[in-house]
């Protein structure tokens, strides 16, 4: 296995203690590898992305992450540069860490990584293992679910 400075996350932390399945992650990576030319492309893989983490969890866009959504589809109309982008992101991580609610910060969490996407295209693989992390919460030790998750995540980045 890489070391985790070679590994897709470039030297970021992993978002913790994750069940998961290694030969569908392996086929995410693999897939955004092949789309990793495109980072528009990659970046409609976020959005798609958290919009389905709102949908499993039945959050609402608040504010925070209606601006998540926002700064990303701005910097696709070139509209904005990526330090928007990471000021969005950072904004939200600090909320992260003040809420309670432990889906909540789940869903914080990914959609900090999906409006970091601008910044470097790996965000939007960060995005989705904290979106396992989040599976992880609703339904503990359940693999099937997992798979059901990475499989979704496949699917929305061969969309791209």
């Amino acid at each position: 296995m890489k070391n985790q400075k070679d590994s897709y996350l470039g030297g970021v932390g992993l978002p913790g203690k994750m069940d998961d399945i290694p030969a569908l992650k392996e086929e995410l990576i693999a897939a955004f590898d092949a789309k990793a030319h495109d980072h528009k492309a990659i970046s409609r893989y976020s959005l798609l992305l958290g919009a389905h983490v709102l949908e499993l969890t039945g959050l609402a866009r608040d504010e925070a992450i209606e601006a998540c959504f926002r700064v990303l589809e701005k910097w696709q109309a070139g509209a904005v540069r990526f330090q928007a982008a990471r000021d969005v992101a950072g904004r939200v991580l600090g909320l992260a860490r003040e809420e309670k609610d432990p889906v909540r910060v789940k869903v914080l969490r990914v959609m900090a990584q999906v409006a970091n996407t601008a910044h470097v295209k790996r965000h939007a693989l960060i995005a989705s293992d904290y979106a396992i992390t989040l599976i992880n919460l609703l339904y503990p030790q359940n693999l099937d679910e997992v798979r059901r998750e990475r499989e979704t995540q496949i699917a929305l980045m061969e969309r791209v």
